[in-house]
């Protein structure tokens, strides 16, 4: 009787040692650990420290409490751990549920710095939600296994139902695909212009999981391409290595005239070009001989991409004027007809 009693008093005695060792540990987390995570630059440790510590007590109190009871052995303490060990899965899942989506925000968002993509706007999210659901599927087939429940008949149904579905969204999954490798690989990035085909120029306007929408500079108009389709183009991004270009304007001159005056004429028309790069320096080719005129190529370099219409418009129309001030004939098709008289 006397052993009895004393067992119950140590049992007692148990339950507010729990709860000071659990508050001694949550006043760690606060001093120190907490303190630590604002200095460190070690990412993501901030949230583990928040996310584990309001499961840890939870975790502490309830070892104590089993403890408490397993001194007086309890009638029911086989059920009562059973309570406790599904509680502790319940706890696990739900701090894994909680670390690993943020720890992938966190990695997510200096990656996306680091390569300037969106990929923490467009991948991450995705990847969240899927982790998030991976992650509750495993916590309720660990309850399961504790409750000794049979999970391989679930195990066989998830997995053709994981089948039938893959089946039914295979074209989503290859736009899904595509676009995770569009985004690892970023041959372009959002505002980015590029040509897809044979002058057919679009700015990147948004890249989703399913498909890409661009901009038509040209016809202004908005164009949805499956990431499919557009992973498998061959593609010019006019922005890379940098936003300088290379543009070449034709000009014809008629035969007879001064090479050298339309040579100087054109690099000067050039010189005063707005948005005409000096470095490279700008060239005049002499293309060919044609059947009604001498073509020439000028070769200038702009800063900007986007320049590019305004940059031809100017010289072409300054090169009309300079040639008509210059006497300089710009030629159009003529055919000269010799007429045998007869006999």
């Amino acid at each position: 009787m006397i052993w009895d009693n004393i067992q119950y008093i140590e049992a007692l005695m148990i339950i507010p040692l729990t709860l000071v060792v659990a508050r001694m540990v949550m006043r760690f987390f606060e001093k120190y650990l907490e303190e630590f995570a604002a200095r460190t630059k070690i990412k993501g440790v901030d949230v583990i420290i928040k996310t584990i510590k309001g499961p840890l007590y939870i975790l502490i109190l309830f070892i104590g409490i089993h403890l408490a009871l397993t001194i007086v052995k309890f009638q029911f303490l086989a059920q009562i751990g059973l309570v406790f060990r599904i509680i502790g899965a319940i706890l696990g899942t739900w701090v894994a549920y909680n670390i690993v989506p943020a720890l992938m925000k966190e990695y997510g968002r200096s990656l996306a710095k680091r390569t300037k993509t969106s990929i923490d706007e467009v991948i991450i999210p995705v990847l969240e939600k899927i982790i998030r659901l991976f992650i509750l599927i495993v916590g309720i087939l660990l309850i399961l296994n504790i409750l000794k429940i049979n999970i391989t008949p679930l195990l066989a149904g998830l997995g053709v139902a994981g089948l039938a579905i893959a089946l039914a969204l295979q074209d989503t999954l290859s736009n899904m695909f595509s676009g995770f490798y569009m985004m690892l690989d970023h041959p372009f990035k959002l505002g980015d212009r590029i040509m897809l085909g044979v002058d057919e120029i679009y700015e990147v306007r948004d890249v989703g999981m399913r498909s890409t929408r661009l901009y038509d500079v040209i016809n202004h108009t908005m164009v949805t391409i499956p990431n499919s389709e557009l992973s498998k183009m061959k593609l010019t991004n006019l922005v890379e290595p940098d936003r300088r270009l290379k543009v070449r304007i034709p000009i014809g001159v008629a035969y007879g005239s001064d090479m050298a005056k339309v040579r100087r004429v054109l690099l000067e028309i050039a010189k005063e070009a707005p948005n005409v790069l000096d470095d490279p320096e700008t060239k005049v080719i002499f293309n060919e001989f044609d059947d009604f005129s001498l073509n020439l190529i000028l070769i200038v370099w702009i800063e900007d991409v986007t320049k590019k219409m305004d940059v031809i418009d100017h010289i072409n129309s300054r090169i009309k004027e300079r040639f008509e001030e210059e006497n300089i004939e710009i030629p159009f098709p003529i055919r000269t007809l010799y007429m045998k008289r007869g006999k």
